[in-house]
């Protein structure tokens, strides 16, 4: 079995923002298995800052992403499994890759699902 692109196109625009000294955000739909703190959730999705400064233990694995943050002071751990997670881009200038979620429980994917890259609906505030 293949696996899927989607993890090396996660890390690939992660390892981008850092060299380029950018601010590395991902986006994750909440479905099962998602482990976030829950007042920060809005319109069932949560954005999560990835740089260096704001996280502890990041891994990212073929399956899932995760690592240690701080949320009002406390640290808390996050888990996203790799169908939540929407995209990955620069906090600076919103380039990045976005994914089609799809809504079906984990395990329920067909072949790969195609890659959609869109301009971000973020802008630059100066």
């Amino acid at each position: 079995m293949i696996p899927s692109t989607k993890p090396y196109l996660i890390r690939s625009i992660y390892d981008w923002c850092t060299d380029s000294e950018l601010t590395p955000y991902i986006i994750a739909k909440i479905i099962s298995g998602v482990k976030v703190p829950k007042n920060y959730i809005k319109s069932n999705e949560i954005v999560l800052n990835l740089s260096l400064e704001s996280t502890n233990k990041l891994i990212f694995d073929n399956d899932f992403v995760s690592f240690s943050a701080r949320f009002g002071g406390k640290n808390k751990d996050i888990f996203l499994p790799m169908e939540s997670i929407v995209g990955i881009y620069s906090k600076e200038n919103g380039e990045g890759i976005f994914f089609d979620v799809d809504d079906r429980k984990p395990g329920k994917k067909e072949k790969n699902q195609e890659v959609k890259t869109k301009k971000s609906h973020l802008t630059l505030v100066r």
